[in-house]
């Protein structure tokens, strides 16, 4: 009988905590399939279209790598550059003259 209580108990309090555990890792499993991979073909299609919005011209070598998109192109003013753009947003996190 107490046995049984004992179980209970248990299955009570490790599946939620389980459940919490494995909650709390699938954050750390997209971040790393964000890390380190070339784009998809969408996904430089989307880039392409949103920078060349904006006037950059000569989009090329798209790239995931440390969960941003690391992207060179021909900057509006005629001069290539590095850029970072966020993953889901696409903003320009950062650009360099190169």
């Amino acid at each position: 009988m107490v046995a049984n209580r004992t179980r209970s108990l248990l299955r009570l309090v490790a599946a939620p905590a389980l459940a919490a555990g494995l909650l709390a890792a699938a954050p750390l499993a997209v971040q790393a399939q964000d890390d380190d991979r070339p784009a998809t073909q969408e996904e430089i299609e989307k880039i392409r279209q949103t920078l060349e919005a904006k006037g950059y011209t000569n989009v090329h070598d798209i790239e995931v790598d440390d969960g941003r998109f690391e992207v060179d192109a021909r900057h509006p003013d005629g001069h290539e550059v590095d850029l970072e753009l966020d993953l889901q947003t696409l903003e320009i996190l950062y650009e360099k003259r190169d």
